[in-house]
């Protein structure tokens, strides 16, 4: 499996060189599969192992919800994941428990890596491991506005003044 060419498109290894791609492509643990339509790839609150790239179809992360005035839990979308876009942050990020379901909504082929194998290649190379922090921080930003604006709403909230510090001398 060619993986260099999918991880030059990935959002989460933007900065790294062909050698760094080529050291991550060369991990054993990679494995493509194809998932159907509504197939749940994880499921909020499990232990997250593994890091998935989408390489194509659609996917839908959700949050469970209770339903207004009732016990009733919904899936709330959070956000789609569509061609290149990685999921599954949480396999590289302790205390690697999802925070989010992963749902097929369109057939998909779906390209996975062991969480504690990228990690610790992360830990080898710390140059390659610090770029790849870098990007997973602005996926992770991105996730939580998307949260925050699902539940909050897409109003701004008005900003507030920001306090003075004073020096004492």
């Amino acid at each position: 499996m060619n993986l260099v060419p999918l991880l030059k498109r990935c959002e989460l290894f933007i900065g790294l060189d062909d050698s760094d791609l080529q050291k991550i492509a060369s991990l054993p643990s990679w494995q493509r599969n194809t998932c159907n339509t509504g197939d749940f790839i994880f499921q909020e609150g499990t232990v997250a192992k593994d890091f998935y790239i989408l390489e194509e179809g659609e996917i839908s992360l959700v949050v469970a919800s209770r339903k207004e005035g009732t016990k009733e839990l919904v899936q709330v979308p959070v956000d789609t994941v569509t061609k290149g876009d990685v999921f599954g942050w949480s396999a590289l990020v302790a205390p690697h428990s999802r925070n989010m379901s992963a749902i097929c909504i369109k057939r998909s082929t779906v390209v996975t890596i062991s969480g504690i194998e990228l990690n610790k290649l992360m830990d080898c190379n710390h140059s390659l491991g610090y770029e790849v922090m870098k990007s997973l921080v602005r996926v992770i930003g991105n996730r939580l506005r998307d949260l925050q604006s699902k539940f909050v709403g897409t109003e701004k909230l008005p900003r507030r003044k920001e306090a003075r510090l004073e020096t004492i001398s």
